[in-house]
């Protein structure tokens, strides 16, 4: 096997790592807080402790590893997920896990960071490099698909720690394949670090995430919590309002009505999706008395078609107007979420099923148009950072779903979830279908012979 194709193997196993950890957990939820007496709140930290520095963290790890180089990055994010994989698998209270899923975020964040860029190294620009990009993101689609299965399978099994234990495993088969195979390359002009833009994201999302986990247990009106939502606010505000030349997070492609509404779009997906399965891996395993592996294989029902649907739809995607694939997503997600609103309670999967479906079609869809868009979107020369926005939307979407529904299901139960999901999904959905609707408007007035009054950007 040639260098550049173990660097897409090794590559390739690590963004499926990353991915299982997050997916394949949620079905671990409720044996963790059984063997762990843990509350709703350590549970949501279990989840959010990884995703909110995978989030915070991944556009400067991307530019880190331009400077520092993708190699050294890639491996230094590999050893520590790996090890903080191991340390979490021995991990003997809800605290001690949650710290380590922490530290285990800051590692995928590095690894997933550099990923990408050295795929793009290793491969000439071009057929091959698409391709290897394409194989790296079937690797992370895999891991959504079978990750409840896994998840599921290795917790009716062994326990949820053997998830860990299986991810230190494959992680130090991998960095020992890296070691040996992976080429060192950094970025001629490398973008300059916005540290301070980074800092405020990170302390805006953590105070924000701790604040509406925290607010159910603690109490709304604690001085506490109240001081952690002023504080994020005034961090995310400082975050917005700033102005640099070069910033990490370069909010002026939200100036773009289709860019912005396509990356509202890929937030609210994840909130909707994460959010939802969390609490839905609790109701299955509670009150529906299903067995973890059991539960894995019927979530199948929303994975598989989130999986197919891009393969399905890609060829065909150019014919449909952006802005309608970008209202598609979100708009199926909310019907989807009232389906299962309306159902649950029968403990019947077959009448929860199509809800399930629906779902997966919606959330393939936004995965398909979300980074097309992303780049279609923004000038060439933003690229990167327009695509980075989006995946960093879509991860804070996980952070944001977890700790946002918790509140739902803390004082309504599951039903409350869906609800509230199909209230955020729809909201989600406004930004393209104004756009949806301009289109249509423009032609009306052309059909007419009055000229059109244009806003946005003409892709829209």
């Amino acid at each position: 096997m040639e260098r550049r194709t173990r660097t897409l193997a090794v590559a390739t196993t690590a963004g499926f790592l990353l991915v299982l950890d997050l997916i394949g957990v949620t079905l671990a939820l409720p044996d963790m807080r059984r063997d762990l007496d843990a509350g709703l709140a350590e549970a949501q930290w279990a989840i959010d402790g990884y995703a909110l520095p995978l989030a915070a963290l991944l556009l400067l790890s991307g530019a880190l590893s331009d400077r520092l180089g993708r190699r050294r990055l890639f491996l230094s994010g590999l050893g520590v997920f790996t090890l903080a994989s191991g340390a979490c698998a021995l991990a003997q209270s809800a605290l001690a896990l949650d710290l380590l899923r922490a530290v285990q975020g800051c590692g995928a964040a590095l690894l997933y960071g550099s990923a990408a860029p050295l795929i793009a190294a290793a491969f000439p620009a071009g057929r091959a490099r698409n391709r290897a990009l394409g194989v790296f993101a079937a690797g992370s689609g895999g891991a959504m698909a079978s990750g409840p299965v896994i998840g599921g399978a290795l917790t009716a099994l062994f326990g949820w720690r053997s998830i860990f234990a299986l991810t230190a495993v494959v992680g130090a088969v991998a960095f020992g394949v890296a070691l040996g195979t992976l080429r060192e390359s950094y970025e001629r002009l490398p973008r300059p670090l916005d540290v301070r833009g980074t800092g405020y994201l990170t302390a805006g999302l953590v105070l924000l995430m701790w604040a509406l986990i925290e607010g159910h247990r603690a109490g709304w009106g604690s001085p506490l919590v109240v001081g952690a939502l002023l504080a994020a606010a005034l961090a995310l505000g400082r975050l917005l309002l700033r102005r640099v030349a070069d910033p990490m997070i370069d909010l002026s492609l939200l100036r773009d009505r289709l860019y912005a509404a396509n990356a509202t779009g890929a937030f609210v997906l994840h909130v909707t999706g994460a959010g939802s399965l969390a609490y839905f891996s609790m109701y299955v395993q509670g009150p529906m008395n299903a067995e973890p592996a059991v539960a894995g294989l019927w979530f199948l029902s929303y994975s598989l078609p989130a999986l197919a649907t891009p393969l399905l739809l890609a060829r065909r995607a150019h014919l449909i107007p952006p802005a309608v694939l970008v209202a598609a997503g979100p708009l199926l997600i909310t019907v989807s979420s009232l389906l299962v609103a309306v159902t649950y309670q029968s403990h019947n999967w077959p009448a929860l099923t199509p809800g399930f479906v629906l779902g997966g079609i919606g959330g393939g869809i936004g995965n398909l148009v979300a980074g097309q868009v992303a780049l279609a979107a923004a000038p060439a020369e933003r690229a990167g950072i327009a695509s980075g926005i989006t995946n960093t939307a879509k991860q804070v979407g996980v952070a944001v779903g977890v700790a946002v529904l918790g509140i739902p299901y803390g004082s309504g139960g599951l039903g409350a979830v869906m609800f509230v999901a199909a209230g955020i999904a729809a909201l989600g959905s406004i930004p393209a279908l104004a756009l949806c609707v301009g289109r249509r408007e423009r032609y009306a007035a052309s059909a007419v012979g009055t000229p059109a009054k244009r806003s946005g950007n003409p892709s829209s």
